[in-house]
């Protein structure tokens, strides 16, 4: 599915990218009462709304880690997931999590295309489409979503889903994520991204448990249990993290859960990227090419390039089917446009905090409460700007927490 072209250096140092995969032996040898234990700051700080707390002691870590870049790279993991969580999105795409893929192509006779209407006609030549995320940027969990309808009316009736715990036996039934389905899934678009799956009808698969070197072959034979194995043509969405779309691996010996599942099914996947060519804040984070590409097609929506035969282009050809290039984020009223788009919306007001920063703010539905909100916000000092939050179509309530977590304030939102 992909055009040959010529991959010069690799220089991704965290091409597994799971957060708990990221700390190194070499960090763990360096401070382990510190390093060792910001992955596990991540899942604590949603059970007991210490968002701030975490990020602050995070920060206080990476300070002592300046010069040390491997260790930069790790401790940014933990601490752009929780940017993530908190809908600072600008902070979470402002640090490197990874060396930037250096390639060299020749795009010139290429053609951007819409990415939802190809990835939806490549879908039809397969049982398996899979689609990765780096797991602290949000906007990534919308390309799913937006083909979640599409992909139901082409017979997929699966959603397996890497980030869920099997402690959250309930999910298929409640129909929504709270708080101890996941790590990731903490973040409202994730969460949205679960709703709408079971508000189609799709049935959820929990299936990363395990770690080692049978992780990904315990998560393939998951995956195939829960659908092909009860119907041998079941056709399967996976949402997961960075290498795990990998059907070969030139790196090393490693074999990656798009393998696994092609060797257990005999199904090719259809695996799409969208972390080789992503935005930062600062462009030295970034794979050249991406600037380029943003430069000469100026896309406005998810894109993925072909040529005039219509065969698509991967940075990664035999690796990954393709990559999605998506435009670079532009603000309004402090949250991204893509995020807000399309929602009601509603003016922060000092007394959600009771005049105190750094705060969180939280939006529920009214009558799911211990859902995970709908939209969350860190606000760190008193705002000289204005401020919005989004709103879901149901009624709904907002909660005010302070810098500890301490639930400051509760009340309904006035347009409903």
């Amino acid at each position: 599915m992909c055009i040959k072209h010529k991959l010069l250096i690799m220089r991704n140092i965290y091409l597994s990218a799971f957060v708990l995969l990221v700390y190194t032996n070499h960090l763990y040898a360096n401070e382990p009462s510190e390093l060792g234990f910001l992955y596990k700051q991540v899942i604590d700080a949603p059970k007991n709304k210490s968002y701030n707390d975490t990020i602050s002691k995070v920060i206080e870590v990476k300070d002592k880690y300046k010069g040390d870049l491997q260790s930069q790279f790790a401790i940014n993991q933990p601490l752009t997931t929780l940017y993530s969580y908190v809908g600072q999105y600008e902070k979470a795409i402002s640090f490197p999590t990874d060396d930037p893929l250096i390639t060299e192509d020749l795009i010139e006779s290429l053609f951007p295309i819409s990415a939802v209407d190809k990835i939806l006609t490549m879908s039809k030549e397969t049982q398996i489409v899979m689609i990765n995320e780096a797991h602290h940027i949000a906007l990534h969990r919308t390309l799913t979503t937006s083909l979640l309808q599409k992909l139901w009316s082409s017979g997929y009736r699966y959603l397996a889903i890497e980030t869920l715990s099997k402690r959250d036996v309930d999910i298929n039934i409640r129909g929504y994520a709270i708080e101890r389905s996941g790590t990731y899934s903490n973040e409202p678009v994730y969460a949205e991204m679960i709703r709408t799956a079971k508000k189609l009808g799709y049935q959820i698969i929990t299936y990363d448990d395990s770690s080692g070197n049978e992780r990904e072959k315990v998560a393939a034979k998951k995956i195939y249990n829960a659908s092909f194995s009860i119907n041998k043509n079941a056709k399967v969405i996976i949402h997961c993290g960075y290498s795990h779309i990998l059907e070969k691996n030139l790196k090393d010996k490693r074999t990656w859960l798009a393998n696994e599942l092609a060797n257990l099914t005999g199904v090719n996947p259809l695996t799409i990227s969208q972390t080789n060519l992503m935005e930062s804040k600062t462009l030295e984070f970034e794979n050249p090419i991406y600037n380029k590409i943003l430069n000469k097609f100026n896309p406005i929506n998810p894109t993925i390039l072909t040529d005039n035969l219509g065969a698509v282009w991967s940075t990664m050809p035999g690796q990954h089917d393709v990559d999605v290039i998506w435009p670079r984020t532009t603000y309004t009223n402090t949250r991204p446009d893509w995020y807000i788009k399309n929602y009601d919306l509603i003016s922060f007001e000092g007394k959600w905090c009771r005049d105190k920063y750094p705060c969180i703010i939280e939006i529920r539905r009214e009558n799911e409460l211990n859902a995970v909100p709908f939209d969350r916000l860190r606000i760190e000092r008193k705002p000289n700007e204005k401020i919005v939050l989004r709103l879901p179509s149901h009624k709904s309530i907002i909660f005010g927490f302070n810098e500890h977590g301490e639930q400051v304030f509760k009340g309904p939102t006035k347009n409903h």
